[in-house]
């Protein structure tokens, strides 16, 4: 039987009007004085070819819906539906709710709920939402010397896939579908199971659609290449193997390498991870000229291994690429490279603020990210965008260098598109999966710029639900599928366990 699920009435009051485009006449509907684009015309027409064919049936369908689609060619936002099949992909996005939208197994009334893309995250440190407010007063390096040589020193492999899960779910709730998790290498002595196999079991059980980042290892004598491979390959084996359905499977959108050549301070470690992308034909993030204390010896004498190894690609993006120089944006640019801003933690650890206008003028893809729980402290993209926006204009001491809709751009289309899968996500697009979220317009008043409200007025409150595959996952801040007070217990309980006095 349909099952059919209402926002509260109270939510129609979004006051855009837009002109209704039912299947018929067209001329005969719309609105005095509104001008309609050729692009605006074959949408509406796309839209109502469906009207004289029954489609099969979809297992999704949200209508009356306000749709920010970040699609390339459709900037405008529209009224309208989408459709999303049973494995999680979106079949139809349709302005005007045509009677296809009346045929689902789950049908939402999003009564004028505006419908954005799920936010994706280039850069997420997921099992760091275990240390929460860690070092305040720390930049980069002595943070990490609390983190990394104190805090999580004593943690096992358990312990990791417990972090872990709490940080995916947090992502999630905040309305983050997609990230890249960083793990934490390495394996306890006694353990069944590698740090990087507890983490992503943890990814996979948060519901979150993930690119799992590899701990390489650091290069040395005992430490090779092929030892590398090889632990590399069975790790593959095995998270190519995880998921008992179809859309289980597809939470996991590729491996990368976690980059370590600049916290390494060796040529070995471009070399090995030039070696590991080339045989597995993978992609990698690397931090790279995140502090300002170290930026000369990073940039004189890093840079080189990076390029002379190969490491520089399109398969390349940079975590915070912030203390650059022009050389180093020329080859970044010429190689097709790319770069994840993380405004919140480049605040709160005072590391700078990349120059985004400049990068992008070059031809930099840039993503956005959320980074760690312990250095940004809260997963929220919509305070991310803001802080990332107010930066660049206080760096440029210019308003109009960068505006709302870029950095729900950058946020979205750009974050999918340095993980290499902007095919998949980041957008409401057909053939992309189902992955968005319901936001409650009432806050927004009269709006002048719909982009400009979801920027600078929304919150997380506003949150309504959370979809990902087509799937419910978070309703009014509420995780459906997982227990968060069970799992914050977990976390806390173990954290108190392992400190290092």
């Amino acid at each position: 039987m349909k099952s059919r699920k209402s926002i509260p009435e109270e939510m129609r009051a979004t006051r855009r009007s837009f002109a209704h485009f039912p299947c018929g006449d067209l001329r005969d509907r719309v609105s005095t004085g509104m001008a309609i684009t050729l692009r605006w015309f074959v949408a509406v027409l796309m839209g109502s070819s469906i009207c004289g064919a029954q489609a099969q049936k979809a297992h999704l369908s949200v209508r009356h819906a306000y749709l920010v689609t970040m699609a390339t060619e459709q900037k405008e936002p529209f009224s309208g539906c989408i459709l999303v099949d049973r494995i999680g992909k979106i079949t139809a996005v349709l302005q005007n709710d045509p009677p296809a939208c009346a045929d689902a197994d789950t049908v939402v009334d999003a009564a004028g709920a505006w419908v954005i893309p799920g936010f994706v995250s280039a850069h997420s440190h997921l099992w760091q939402s275990a240390y929460r407010g860690l070092a305040a007063d720390q930049t980069l390096l002595g943070w990490i010397d609390a983190l990394y040589g104190k805090a999580v020193t004593k943690a096992t492999a358990e312990d990791l896939y417990w972090f872990t899960l709490e940080g995916g779910l947090d992502h999630l709730r905040h309305g983050i579908t997609s990230t890249y998790s960083f793990n934490y290498g390495g394996h306890t002595p006694g353990d069944k199971e590698s740090f990087s196999e507890a983490e992503l079991r943890a990814e996979m059980d948060a519901g979150v659609r993930f690119v799992h980042g590899w701990e390489p290892g650091k290069a040395g004598p005992e430490y090779t290449v092929p030892i590398a491979e090889e632990r590399l390959k069975t790790f593959l084996d095995y998270a190519h193997g995880y998921g008992k359905t179809e859309a289980e499977r597809a939470r996991l959108l590729s491996v990368m390498i976690n980059g370590g050549t600049a916290f390494d301070g060796t040529e070995q470690q471009a070399v090995l991870e030039a070696a590991l992308m080339k045989r597995f034909d993978l992609g990698n993030q690397s931090h790279y000229l995140e502090q300002p204390e170290t930026q000369i010896v990073d940039r004189d004498e890093m840079w080189p291994w990076f390029v002379k190894n190969g490491l520089v690609t399109n398969r390349m993006f940079f975590g915070h690429f912030i203390h650059t120089s022009s050389q180093i944006l020329a080859d970044t640019a010429k190689a097709g490279a790319g770069m994840s801003w993380n405004p919140l933690s480049n605040g709160r650890l005072a590391s700078g603020t990349a120059d985004i206008p400049l990068y992008l003028k070059m031809g930099i893809r840039v993503g956005m990210g959320v980074d760690g729980e312990a250095s940004a402290d809260l997963a929220d993209p919509f305070e991310n965008m803001r802080t990332g926006l107010y930066a660049i204009r206080a760096k440029y001491e210019n308003a109009g260098v960068m505006n709302p809709y870029d950095v729900l751009r950058l946020h979205t289309m750009g974050s999918s598109d340095v993980l290499g899968v902007k095919d998949r996500i980041g957008s409401l697009e057909v053939g992309k999966m189902g992955d968005f979220l319901l936001i409650d317009p009432k806050a927004y008043g009269v709006v002048f710029d719909p982009y400009a409200s979801l920027v600078f007025v929304t919150s997380e409150e506003q949150v309504e639900r959370v979809y990902v595959g087509g799937e419910m996952m978070v309703e009014r801040g509420r995780l459906l599928k997982q227990d968060l007070g069970k799992v914050e217990g977990e976390v806390d309980a173990r954290v108190r366990a392992r400190v290092v006095r």
